[in-house]
């Protein structure tokens, strides 16, 4: 059943209303072309080389969805195109940086730590908490927005990019009023890895954001080292010339990518974050939510809730297969229940850091302490939500994870990913 958005600022209104009226007097394009972007792109940085191919495939099929699945408003189509365009430049200008500064492919990124879990059971507390330590190496929103030139740790923390990439932050926060009440951004805060795994085109951010049900599937079946391949390639491109530091990384969909991060950084560290998944699928359909109704006029809750309830549901068993298939690797995990990391915060970022012997810069702890205190939880109001509001009830949550604890982190599920995972969603 479809149901309108809960609320869309009056000020948007007026500008998609309008932008309807151009779109129908064709003083806009409404539709978007790859080749067109990519062209459009190479035009306005005077470079040519995207580098690795492997962005061609999902970049195609991700245009096509956006044309013919996303239901987008007006708002919405232009902050597509002007997203997809930011991503292809960015890929000119760090391909371009590399020629010109032979340093960076020669940068060695040695045992990183990831961050991973269902989202909403305090990845971003811990992601946080971690960044506090001087001597861990998170990367920055205003970086991993706009990369090139590489940063440089003389100027880190007043780069002139800082100003625009808080600027384009502000502007997704007008048009996404209650997103800050689940998830606070600043050019300054450090970053997850969506965004940076979405410069190769291969990223779950793409269908948070808008109703993109084709590409999520060929992305369920894709092999995403490449997405890592140029992750790395774009921790490179931070550390040249940089700060430099034990990287911690952070971002719930790493889930459906566990094989893949082995793959690529085979000294990877990995913290598992774990909770009750009846408290955390209403809260990730209404994340969901709050994006995608600046982008379009419909929006069917029930597919969100059903969808998303599925989709965590096999990340989390991707990677608990893995698991039990790697036994030899199950030294390198570590697991963190959501309790005992609001119970006591700065204990839980201890035990991670004794347990992989992380190092620890002068009075790490004591900025832990300091954050938490500069930072309570809801400063920014609560986060209200209800699973009924997306069709789902405790109990079809809790037959999706089934043989799942999210107080301890035990799992006894199925050892094998469900068939329906090959199906489109």
């Amino acid at each position: 059943m479809n149901r309108n958005p809960r609320y869309r600022p009056p000020s948007i209104r007026l500008v998609n209303a309008l932008g309807v009226a151009a779109t129908s007097l064709r003083l806009v394009d409404g539709q978007m072309d790859a080749d067109q972007l990519m062209a459009r792109a190479c035009r306005q940085t005077g470079l040519e080389d995207f580098g690795p191919a492997d962005f061609l495939e999902p970049l195609r099929i991700l245009v096509e969805c956006y044309n013919t699945e996303a239901r987008l408003n007006f708002i919405g189509r232009m902050s597509a195109k002007t997203y997809l365009l930011q991503l292809l430049e960015n890929r000119l200008r760090v391909e371009q940086d590399r020629k010109e500064h032979p340093a960076i492919a020669r940068q060695q990124i040695q045992a990183p730590v990831f961050i991973l879990g269902l989202p909403r059971t305090g990845s971003t507390l811990l992601f946080e908490l971690m960044a506090q330590n001087a001597a861990l190496r998170a990367p920055l929103s205003w970086e991993v927005m706009l990369p090139s030139p590489p940063p440089r740790a003389e100027s880190f923390q007043s780069d002139p990019r800082i100003r625009k990439a808080q600027r384009m932050l502000d502007w997704v926060e007008r048009i996404a009023p209650e997103f800050k009440h689940i998830h606070e951004v600043g050019a300054l805060r450090p970053q997850e890895c969506l965004p940076i795994t979405s410069q190769a085109f291969r990223s779950i951010q793409f269908h948070t954001t808008n109703h993109l049900p084709t590409y999520q599937a060929w992305l369920n079946a894709a092999d995403l080292t490449p997405a890592y391949e140029y992750h790395r390639r774009m921790l490179q491109q931070f550390q040249a010339f940089g700060p430099r530091g034990t990287w911690v990384l952070k971002a719930p969909a790493h889930l459906f990518g566990i094989a893949e991060i082995f793959r690529v950084y085979p000294d990877a560290r990995i913290v598992q974050t774990h909770r009750d998944p009846v408290r955390v699928i209403g809260s990730i359909a209404s994340h969901c939510v709050s994006l995608r109704q600046a982008f379009s006029e419909q929006l069917d809750l029930d597919n969100i809730g059903s969808t998303w309830c599925w989709l965590w549901s096999l990340g989390l068993e991707r990677t608990f297969k893995f698991r039990r298939e790697h036994p030899e690797l199950e030294e390198r995990f570590l697991d963190v229940p959501y309790e005992d990391l609001t119970r006591d915060p700065v204990a839980a970022v201890e035990r991670i850091h004794q347990r992989f012997e992380l190092p620890v810069s002068q009075g790490a702890f004591d900025r832990v302490r300091a954050y938490l205190a500069e930072h309570p939880k809801g400063r920014h109001g609560t986060h209200r939500y209800q699973l009924e509001d997306y069709g789902l009830d405790p109990g079809r949550v809790l037959a999706r994870f089934a043989g799942y604890d999210g107080s301890t982190g035990k799992v006894s599920m199925p050892a094998s990913v469900p068939p329906e995972a090959a199906r489109a969603i």
